[in-house]
């Protein structure tokens, strides 16, 4: 049974949501982060933390970017 394109239409719109709403979020995070000074110890972990939502949100933001190609391409061919 053959999927509507209307169908991967929203769930393009609804992935491109996602990625805007996933780069929001991280950099709420990191300037929350930012706003933490703490002692040494505490502030390597912060700085860990910064880096590890930076590359989590650069991952996910191209994963979801690929999967928005796939079903672009999937509706050219319907």
């Amino acid at each position: 049974m053959e999927k509507d394109p209307g169908d991967y239409t929203v769930t393009q719109e609804s992935l491109l949501k996602l990625i805007h709403e996933q780069k929001r979020m991280n950099r709420e995070m990191i300037a929350e982060l930012e706003q933490i000074h703490g002692p040494l110890p505490i502030s390597h972990d912060i700085q860990y933390i910064k880096v590890l939502l930076d590359s989590s949100n650069t991952h996910i933001v191209q994963d979801l970017i690929n999967v928005s190609r796939q079903l672009y391409k999937k509706t050219e061919t319907l």
